[in-house]
């Protein structure tokens, strides 16, 4: 656009600045012009002052060379244009030659490698001495869970390695572990093998294994074959917790009540047609129905001369004590627990206390999470007792004791997390073969309760673990000289009648 804008500035001063001539030749052949006529005049396009258009490169170049200069210094005011630098073309390198080290890396060891995936579960394995002061425990065993991944060869050659013999296995299909019972000799102790296991990587879970007694009376010996004939004393359990004004409402019909406890004589006329189904831990063959699991069936299910809390419940009998008054062992109760979970038990009763234990606080948490109803004597260990186990369990449901008058049971504990009392004194229960006997303890109080918490299943069948508790709590009696608050006297009427 500059070099044309000086053109035309050329072409018109051209045309001010010419004369028009009079008279052209163009006869004779122009030097530097652009042909030849006949108009006359001398000179034509010599290049002299009179040639007419001679004149033309004499303003024409001056004009040109103005208009350049002019669009020359248009140019200079315009930004000059960037060059870019053009990219060399890419060339593709070759990888680095690799040079071999005189000094090469250390292998991973071949175990590292097996056990670096269990770094993921590491976290859940737990070797738990007894606590300091605590013996009710064998003092040669222990209790072992492995990692899934475990074989039964390693399994073995664990065992070989650490001197144990392996007694039992159970599976725990309540909360999908294999427990195994480990023995052991010499002067080892608890506390040291456990430690030892804890070295193990197949190891998961390592524990002593714990104890736990019967809260009852063993039967007496004039209660046994031959001394029933007699008719049986009153039994107080009737009277204080309203059970035949609860009867005409409930009767636990259908209620499936599992009772852990010594083995159960189902023949006995109170609890005949009461027992749905059987187990026995110890698989001892030629057993003897024992006291104690006879009378808290015949508390719960009674239908002769007593009168059970629940007469029309379904017993489920498992048998994790032998009868001898020997605490039974835990792997013998978490068996009991499991079954009658797969028994699709609605309760469990459990007449027996002890100390903590990991594996059944993992048993009664599963169970609770199937809303089965845990329930459990408080012990009877009187004022100064410790946390009784599984009674002091958040998932369960303690029961404790009073006498005819509501007094609280001179042995009963007297620990914050009573639910509810219940009557547990000189309490008429059926024994082996035919006979009576009077129980007393915390064991007969929460066989009762288990046969109520079938009264309100009957009529609740939703109700779970804490629902029970509220409902116990809210329609229990207040102990004399009580103020109210706290645990009262459980009454079944209230209970079964109560709206909310």
């Amino acid at each position: 656009m500059p070099i044309l804008r000086a053109f035309l500035a050329a072409f018109i001063l051209l045309a001010l600045a010419s004369p028009a001539p009079a008279q052209s030749n163009f006869d004779g052949a122009s030097r530097g012009g652009v042909g030849r006529g006949n108009m006359g005049g001398g000179g034509g396009f010599r290049g002299g002052p009179g040639g007419g258009l001679g004149l033309v490169p004499g303003l024409l170049l001056p004009a040109i060379a103005a208009g350049a200069r002019a669009a020359a210094q248009q140019g200079d005011d315009e930004p000059p244009p960037r060059h870019r630098r053009p990219r060399p073309p890419h060339k593709k390198v070759p990888p680095p030659r690799l040079v071999h080290q005189s000094a090469p890396e250390t292998p991973i060891h071949p175990r590292r490698r097996q056990e670096a995936p269990r770094a993921k579960t590491a976290s859940t394995r737990a070797f738990l001495p007894p606590p300091a002061g605590e013996t009710r425990f064998l003092p040669n065993e222990v209790l072992v869970v492995f990692l899934g991944g475990a074989s039964e060869k390693q399994i073995a050659a664990l065992a070989r390695r650490r001197k144990l013999e392996r007694v039992q296995t159970r599976e725990l299909t309540l909360i999908g572990v294999r427990v195994h019972r480990f023995r052991f000799a010499g002067d080892r102790t608890v506390p040291g093998v456990i430690a030892e296991l804890a070295k193990e990587p197949n190891a998961a879970l390592a524990e002593p294994h714990y104890l736990f007694a019967l809260q009852g009376e063993a039967a007496k010996p004039d209660a046994l074959p031959g001394k029933s004939a007699e008719p049986a004393p009153a039994s107080s359990a009737d009277a204080l917790l309203h059970l035949s004004e609860a009867h005409k409402i409930a009767t636990g019909r259908g209620v499936r009540i599992a009772v852990i406890d010594s083995l159960i004589d189902a023949s006995h006329a109170e609890i005949e047609g009461s027992v749905a189904a059987r187990f026995d831990a110890l698989d001892e063959a030629n057993a003897q129905p024992q006291g104690h699991g006879t009378g808290m069936a015949s508390a719960i299910a009674g239908h002769r001369q007593i009168e059970g809390a629940a007469p029309e419940a379904r017993i489920l009998a498992a048998r994790a004590f032998d009868g001898t008054g020997a605490p039974a062992v835990a792997l013998n109760i978490l068996a009991g627990i499991d079954w009658a979970a797969a028994q699709k038990a609605q309760i469990i009763n459990m007449s027996f206390a002890g100390p903590h234990d990991p594996l059944l606080s993992q048993m009664l948490a599963a169970a609770d999470g199937k809303k089965i109803i845990l329930i459990a004597a408080a012990g009877n260990e009187g004022p100064q007792s410790h946390f009784l186990y599984p009674a002091a369990d958040p998932h369960v449901v303690a029961v404790s004791a009073v006498d005819a008058r509501e007094q609280v049971y001179a042995m009963a504990s007297r620990v914050p997390y009573v639910a509810v009392f219940a009557p547990g004194v000189d309490i008429l229960v059926a024994a082996p073969r035919g006979a009576y006997d009077l129980s007393t303890g915390t064991s007969v109080a929460c066989a009762e309760i288990s046969g109520i918490a079938a009264l309100l299943l009957e009529k609740r069948p939703g109700l779970d673990g804490a629902a029970l508790r509220s409902l116990l709590r809210a329609s229990a009696r207040a102990l004399p000289g009580a103020s109210g608050v706290g645990p009262g006297v459980a009454d079944a009427q209230a209970a079964v009648e109560r709206k909310d």
